[in-house]
């Protein structure tokens, strides 16, 4: 009877003939199981089913001629879809009630076409609509600079022209137009200094902070790869308040946990792979490529302009590399020496951004006595900026074309390979 017990002990724990299975793993393996099927069930629950005709209510975001279906009846849509905007909309995010005429589909992207019933618009429209009327106000001459503080304050891409777009993600500076995680890191750093310039209380400084970045991020709009940074910046900050050490890796993975709760066909989104696979670059592979580096050559340097600047370009570099498999496998083009240009690039359009963040809130403020001095200033830089980004337009071989689709078992084999590597680097660099 004795053995018996053990035998079915054996077969539980998985410890048979010598080879011996944890029973943690199999707790672990069951566990996973069980938040698979409970998130399929889930994913079920909210995703929207049927034919899309007759009449709907659609959450839409407005963004020039055309709007951007989030949700339909509350639920979400498995392939992005688009809406012609015939109400004459200004920006910002509406409930509409749409009866359906036409659904067409391209390249996994859905444009509907109907006639609008009725629409209720949301609270903060009035917010953003202030603000794009700062920027009609000083910016209205300048129709390039004009098109990129509204990109880069709000998210407003319609008045961005497709030359211009192109020019961008030809040279690696698409990031720089679209607000992504180094906009949130500004206003965080931003609000944080001037607070202290008028010697707010420590507690009281991080919690204004967050107030502050909630507003932001809500009044932009919570994409996937807003929301991404919205919560790695909120962590970061209550981890100040909470006098613990921040954890960037922690934060990564709760903030993927959460938008996948959120809307799990995030994980499907283009910009959100981009955006979580250039951060995982920079917090999982830069550290290992840099402590070899340093150990390499890197140590010979005096610190300083030309060190800081090849830091910079193994940054870059790392992050390229990372995503080259993204590149090849939606848009069929391999970067080659765009990560070059980040050199140069990245510092001048980060001191634009922060320039034009100033300007914003001066003026949202109602404080413009500086506006004859900062706005010059601002243009300068803009112009030096776009004629940086027209010349690296105009260089060859920053991108290439790729024939022939690459298929999706490529892309994960080249990250085992990636990730094999780490482990090396994090090997060596122990030692």
């Amino acid at each position: 009877m004795e053995i018996k017990g053990k035998g079915k002990l054996a077969v539980l724990t998985g410890k048979k003939a010598g080879f011996e299975v944890p029973g943690n793993y199999i707790v672990i393996i069951l566990l996973i199981s069980f938040s698979i099927l409970l998130f399929l069930f889930y994913l079920d629950f909210i995703t929207y089913k049927g034919n899309l005709e007759g009449e709907h209510i659609l959450y839409v975001k407005m963004d020039g001629n055309t709007g951007s279906v989030l949700k339909v009846n509350n639920r979400y849509l498995k392939n992005p879809a688009s809406i012609k905007n015939s109400r004459n909309f200004s920006y910002g995010f509406y409930t509409i009630r749409y009866d359906i005429k036409k659904v067409k589909e391209k390249n996994g992207f859905l444009s509907i076409e109907g006639k609008i019933r009725g629409y209720e618009e949301s609270r903060l429209n009035w917010m953003r609509r202030y603000v794009l009327n700062i920027f009609d106000e000083i910016f209205i001459t300048e129709e390039n600079l004009y098109a990129f503080s509204r990109a880069t304050i709000l998210g407003e891409k319609a008045e961005v022209s497709k030359d211009m777009n192109d020019k961008f993600k030809y040279t690696g500076m698409a990031h720089l137009v679209v607000i992504s995680g180094s906009h949130i890191s500004l206003v965080i750093v931003g609000m944080v200094k001037i607070l202290d310039v008028i010697n707010v209380k420590y507690r009281l400084k991080y919690i204004i902070a967050l107030a502050a970045l909630s507003l932001y991020c809500t009044l932009i709009g919570m994409s996937p790869g807003i929301l991404r940074a919205y919560i790695m910046g909120a962590m970061m900050i209550l981890a100040r308040l909470l006098f613990e050490k921040e954890d960037s890796k922690k934060s990564l993975f709760i903030s993927l946990i959460i938008i996948l709760v959120l809307n799990p066909y995030a994980a499907f989104d283009i910009s959100m792979q981009l955006s979580y696979m250039a951060v995982a670059a920079i917090i999982f592979f830069h550290p290992p490529v840099e402590k070899m580096c340093e150990k390499k050559f890197l140590y010979k340097l005096k610190e300083g302009i030309i060190k800081e600047s090849i830091k910079l370009l193994i940054l870059s570099l790392v992050i390229q590399i990372t995503s080259i498999p993204l590149f090849l496998y939606y848009f069929d083009k391999l970067p080659l020496f765009s990560f070059l240009l980040n050199i140069v690039g990245v510092p001048v359009g980060t001191v634009l951004v922060e320039a034009l963040f100033v300007v914003t809130l001066l003026n949202i403020l109602q404080i413009k006595v500086f506006n004859f001095i900062i706005l010059p200033i601002v243009k300068i830089i803009y112009d030096a900026f776009e004629g940086f980004i027209y010349f690296g337009g105009k260089i060859p071989l920053l991108q290439v074309s790729i024939e022939g689709r690459t298929d999706i078992w490529t892309v994960l084999l080249y990250y085992v390979v990636l990730v094999t590597v780490k482990r090396y680097m994090d090997l060596n660099c122990s030692k």
